[in-house]
């Protein structure tokens, strides 16, 4: 057993299948390496185990309710790992905001896991990182699709395709710029939301098709690394989610700002009603020209991903 360990995640971005996933449709997700999450666990002599983050600081013992999910997984933690209860203090520090469809929370759990599982010197095989990344986000998010959990554990790209995770590796080029709203977007309201306009027409279920032959055609125009049909496809997706009812002001806005600046294309990532967009561009100049943009037409933070960095490469795990 070690006295100090780390464990580390990152975020991530819904690139095409925002809601109709939900539909068994397909989507594809994107690590976001830029966007971090660092768990430090140490040994104590203190008489109870603590906590030092910018959501809590405190005992492990009083986690308030909003923690419910980190607090259940830490008991099973404890429970695997540590069983002699040996006193520890864990320090969080991320660089991801809360509520913005990034997979704040799974990165980090994540976070949390590796670093028990480093302290205690215990092989952590992907799947058992997954496993204890999805006990929190069930407390968390209720019945989670498992996407965030899947995705914060790996380096590269993931397709959720008739409800399995699969390794998704193209050779990818270009660059993705994620720009934050700046307002927290709550999922399960905007889920609702979305069924609830799907029902009141059976018509409408066209859209969800819609996004799920989009996702479809953008699996083979990232095989092909063409940037130029991907971008459209991105645009068009943003199309049919404002028909959905889940793009805001705030978002269009930003979209709007992206193509202005010469994006390929740019839609929101996530839930929507808030949260954040992602614009595609060719190059890294271009990119930077793009955040400049959003920051100037109301993004409250915005980061560059290359995509050549998510190409096939060692994974977290």
């Amino acid at each position: 057993m070690k006295t100090t360990a780390t464990g580390k995640s990152h975020a991530k971005v819904i690139f095409l299948g925002e809601h109709s996933a939900v539909y068994q449709q397909p989507a594809i997700v994107f690590p976001v390496p830029q966007a971090t999450v660092t768990a430090t666990i140490k040994t104590t002599n203190a008489p109870v185990s603590s906590i030092t983050s910018e959501y809590y600081t405190g005992p492990v013992s009083e986690l308030p309710p909003r923690m419910a999910g980190v607090a259940t997984l830490l008991h099973h933690l404890q429970h695997q790992l540590n069983p002699q209860s040996i006193p520890t203090h864990l320090t969080l520090h991320s660089t991801i905001p809360l509520g913005r469809g990034m997979g704040s929370s799974a990165a980090i759990a994540s976070a949390i896991t590796q670093a028990y599982f480093a302290l205690f010197e215990t092989p952590l095989p992907r799947e058992t990182l997954t496993a204890y990344t999805d006990i929190e986000e069930h407390i968390t998010h209720g019945n989670p699709s498992g996407i965030d959990a899947q995705t914060v554990n790996v380096a590269h790209p993931i397709l959720f395709e008739e409800q399995q995770f699969i390794d998704f590796q193209p050779p990818l080029t270009g660059f993705l710029v994620i720009a934050d709203t700046g307002l927290a977007s709550d999922t399960k309201t905007a889920v609702q939301q979305v069924h609830q306009f799907l029902t009141a027409d059976q018509q409408r279920q066209d859209l969800i098709l819609q996004l799920g032959k989009l996702t479809e055609r953008v699996k083979q125009e990232l095989q092909q690394q063409d940037l130029l049909a991907t971008g459209h496809s991105l645009t068009a997706a943003q199309t049919i989610l404002r028909a959905l009812g889940v793009s805001t002001p705030q978002i269009d806005q930003l979209v709007t700002a992206a193509h202005a600046a010469g994006a390929l294309g740019a839609k929101l990532t996530g839930s929507g009603l808030g949260g954040c967009i992602i614009a595609l561009t060719e190059t890294r100049a271009a990119a930077q020209t793009v955040a400049k943009a959003l920051t100037e037409h109301g993004a409250t933070q915005t980061w560059i991903q290359s995509l050549h960095e998510l190409n096939p490469q060692e994974d977290l795990s």
